[in-house]
This record gives structure tokens, sequence and C-alpha cells, in this order.
């Protein structure tokens, strides 16, 4: 079973008036489930700082790290896909801001 059936097996679709704990919830099962699929032992640490956050806001700021592992094991376009994924589950509990009018340029 791929990474992406994974997340949306185990999390399924949320609600869009998801609460703050249980966005936070939300995503650190899917992060967790990211670096168990392709961190092994060595990225322990990782584990432990997704484990040990208290705010979504924490978890915000470790999709970098996540991005890197994917991408080191798996290349940039399937950490790319996967990143994508898990951002989704943030919607609008992340600090982000709203979407650039300049994005799409």
């Amino acid at each position: 079973m791929g990474i992406r059936s994974s997340i949306w097996a185990v999390l399924g679709r949320s609600e869009p008036s998801d609460s703050a704990d249980v966005a936070l919830e939300r995503v650190r099962k899917a992060m967790l489930l990211v670096v168990e699929e392709y961190g092994g032992d060595d990225h322990i640490r990782l584990d432990m700082k997704i484990n040990f956050a208290r705010e979504i806001a924490e978890l915000w700021f470790l999709r970098p790290e996540l991005m890197h592992l994917v991408a080191a094991t798996q290349g940039e376009q399937v950490a790319q896909e996967c990143m994508a994924e898990i951002t989704a589950l943030f919607k609008k509990h992340h600090l982000g801001g709203t979407p650039s009018r300049f994005g799409k340029l």
C-alpha cells in the first residue's frame, strides 16, 4: 500500500469544522506514518519531535525536515506529492496565511 492510500485510509477525509486539537492529531498521525514508511530507525529524532509537538504550528514547521527525509529516500517528486497531502491536512490551522495573489503567475 502506498503512502497516499495509507494516509487517507488511516485518517479519512477531515471535516471542515475540525478543532485545532483534532487537526493536530490528524496531522501528527499522517506525519508519523510518513516517517515510519520512509524514515526507518535513523530518523527517531524527527519521530520524537512530531510526537512531542503540542501545537499545530510546531508540526507546520517540521514539514521541511519531513520533506528532506522523503526526498532523500524516494526522490523530490515523491516528496513534493507527499508534502502536498500533508499540507492539505492543516487546512485553516496552518501559519502560512492566505494564498498569494501572485501564486499562479
